[in-house]
């Protein structure tokens, strides 16, 4: 009997220790980077555009066309002359063709293409930094939520166990006559309350948990053993600074720019339909009876041919004019479209910067503040022993205590997303790929 619980303890205890799975900051944007089915789309729809520019390169290059016919007539095709009438084919006709087509001149539709193809290639590109950029960002945060709510939960532990203390000290006051029952009343409601307080806590820390393991892709029941980011130092650059190296490293301005480059390109594929289309074209033909076109009485079994191709529109009734008007405007839009992106950045940079200068000063004041409240819930305690002070008074230095540690705590992780958004509003995430 004893072997058997001996491994069943074992067991229970091994399994809730491999259940604690220690995560870092770090290693949660990797998982995220790694798990994220929205950062798999965009990875796939670069790969696609890839592709499709490698196709639009080839296109420039000669194309290879092999056709094949075969047809059962009813009649045996005739022609007359003078009354008379001359057979020219048989019943069954058979015709094999290879043509080999290489452009040499398409008004500059196939560079334009070409070059559309490899800015696409670019935006995809862009698009999966700015992704990543936002799912650091998220993790970040939800990572900083859920240590936050650890905290608080440990804040709620530590208050309960004070006003348990705070209500033993009451009964034994009240049974030497000391204080009034609606003291010791008070204290019980006091640690009630808390004690409410603490499963709120414990329930939003629950679900902050699994807010940020979906996030990442770990099972949501899992139990996380999180540690603390370091804290690094504010940056020292100057407000133009960081706005400079915001409107270089981030991926929203490289892609507007990649879009007026496009509406460029698109107004040069719109201006070729102005121009003629010349293609060198070489063909090889096969005709004859059978199958193998091996027999062949009334023209040549096979041939070939070699010559110039043009295309030229002459009349689009003001249609193709319209499209280059069009794209002209494109390019006017998506400049103006960057001014205004440019200006929104800088507002992001200076609203991060802000706020963080903002959370700097508040954790100066909130660390004072707390001080200041655990001395004086130290005295209050000394003097509720001494029957100097009421129940309520204690409870009073405890609530001040409790919502300096709680102010101090949040101005703690104020900054921390406050750094978290001014890294993000940098670009810092989409240059370094988001593991700093």
């Amino acid at each position: 009997m004893r072997p058997s619980i001996l491994v069943l303890l074992f067991l229970c205890f091994g399994t809730a220790t491999a259940q604690a799975r220690p995560l870092d900051l770090t290693t949660a944007r990797q998982l995220a980077l790694q798990n994220q089915s929205a950062i798999k789309q965009r990875q796939e729809t670069l790969r696609s555009r890839q592709y499709q520019a490698r196709a639009a390169s080839a296109d420039r290059l000669p194309r290879l066309d092999f056709k094949a016919t075969g047809n059962y007539l009813r009649d045996q095709p005739i022609e007359r002359f003078d009354g008379l009438e001359f057979p020219v084919n048989d019943r069954s006709i058979y015709h094999y063709e290879l043509d080999l087509i290489q452009p040499l001149f398409t008004g500059y539709a196939l560079s334009a293409r070409q070059n559309l193809a490899r800015l696409e290639v670019d935006l995809a590109d862009f698009d999966l930094r700015q992704a990543r950029s936002d799912l650091l960002l998220e993790t970040s945060l939800r990572y900083l939520d859920l240590l936050e709510a650890r905290d608080q939960l440990r804040l709620a532990d530590e208050e309960h166990d004070q006003l348990q203390e705070h209500l033993q000290d009451a009964r034994a006051l009240f049974d030497q006559g000391l204080i009034p029952r609606n003291d010791l009343l008070k204290a019980e409601v006091a640690l009630a309350q808390a004690e409410l307080r603490r499963k709120k806590i414990a329930g939003e820390q629950r679900l902050a948990k699994s807010r940020l393991a979906l996030l990442i892709g770990l099972p949501r029941r899992e139990s996380l053993q999180l540690s603390a980011p370091n804290i690094p130092p504010p940056p020292r650059l100057e407000l133009e600074e960081l706005e400079a190296g915001a409107l270089q490293k981030r991926p929203e301005i490289n892609a507007a720019r990649r879009a007026i480059a496009m509406a460029g390109e698109r107004l040069r594929l719109e201006q070729s339909r102005f121009y003629p289309r010349v293609s060198l074209v070489g063909s090889y033909q096969r005709d004859g009876t059978d199958i193998a076109t091996n027999d062949n009485p009334y023209r040549n079994r096979d041939n070939a041919s070699i010559g110039l191709q043009l295309d030229w529109n002459l009349f689009a009734a003001g249609a193709d004019r319209s499209r280059a008007i069009a794209a002209r405007h494109q390019i006017s839009a998506g400049e103006q479209a960057l001014k205004t992106l440019q200006d929104q950045i800088r507002l992001e940079v200076e609203a991060a910067l802000e706020q963080l200068e903002v959370a700097r000063q508040n954790q100066t004041t909130a660390e004072a503040a707390l001080r200041q409240a655990r001395e004086n819930h130290r005295l209050s305690t000394l003097q509720f022993r001494e029957n100097l002070i009421s129940t309520s008074d204690l409870l009073d230095a405890r609530t001040l205590l409790t919502r300096a540690e709680t102010d101090l705590q949040s101005a703690h992780y104020d900054y921390l997303r406050a750094l978290a958004l001014l890294r993000h509003a940098r670009g810092d995430d989409a240059v370094s790929g988001g593991t700093s």
